[in-house]
């Protein structure tokens, strides 16, 4: 009988490790996650330009009949519904409503971009828990640069999200597109869109990539207080108030 070293073991390159619930952490999730948020005292780098607030580009390509985003038509997206996922920082799970698109989205009608637009911002805003408090919703046809060419052979979807909100000004987890269909039965039920999932020769395909990053920061409890694991409750130093210590209430 032969013996492997500790290099050959099969467990030689893994690790094992609790994956905790929503607000929990720490190696055994013992710990409950505090709140989350920008210090009001940290100065940014340069000053010189404007804030800047995160921003996501989700690029959604209709797969077409092969599959690859070629050939395909403006009719894989009409009156087709998805959903958008948020992971917040406190790893909590939230799911928005069925988002429709609708069925003169890729015209110059102007009225029927901005209905969109809304309904995508309208759909964020009011996930439970005030999760997500204020974004700005941007969105077009062809690459997050340029209005797309009507009669190119792809359709591309740019969804343009900017998390302005003082909730959400720190640094945030992708958004994640459900675009699987789920019927009967399923929360939130939608038609899903059939997109090209894989990267081709050309770099066509679904993702979702950050545009802008964030001035702003993203500490336990602001880093004007201390967390309460056992609570998961932020206690504010003297001066300080809010869920996550954000806001200023004397001078000390």
């Amino acid at each position: 009988m032969t013996f492997a070293s500790i290099s050959q073991s099969w467990y030689s390159q893994k690790s094992m490790a609790c994956v905790c619930d929503a607000g929990y952490i720490d190696v055994d999730c013992s710990r409950r996650m505090c709140p989350k948020g920008n210090d009001i005292f940290d100065t940014r780098l340069d000053t010189s330009d404007g804030l800047k607030y995160q921003v996501q580009n989700i690029t959604l390509v209709a797969a077409g009949p092969f599959g690859n985003g070629s050939m395909a038509s403006y009719g894989e997206f009409s009156n087709k519904s998805f959903a958008l996922t948020f992971v917040s920082t406190l790893n909590e799970s939230y799911t928005t409503i069925p988002i429709v698109i609708g069925d003169t989205l890729y015209t110059a009608d102007t009225a029927s971009t901005d209905a969109f637009e809304k309904t995508i911002k309208s759909a964020l805003e009011n996930l439970p828990n005030g999760v997500i408090d204020t974004v700005a919703v941007g969105v077009n046809f062809g690459s997050a640069y340029s209005d797309y060419d009507a009669y190119s052979s792809q359709w591309l979807l740019n969804i343009k999200v900017t998390f302005t909100g003082a909730i959400v000004a720190g640094p945030q987890n992708f958004l994640i597109p459900q675009v699987d269909e789920c019927l009967a039965g399923c929360t939130p039920k939608i038609t899903g869109l059939n997109l090209v999932s894989v990267q081709d020769a050309t770099g066509t395909y679904s993702r979702v990539e950050e545009m802008e990053r964030s001035d702003y920061n993203n500490y336990e409890c602001g880093r004007r207080g201390k967390c309460d694991y056992d609570s998961g409750i932020c206690e504010c130093f003297e001066g300080y108030t809010g869920l996550a210590c954000g806001t200023q209430t004397a001078l000390v």
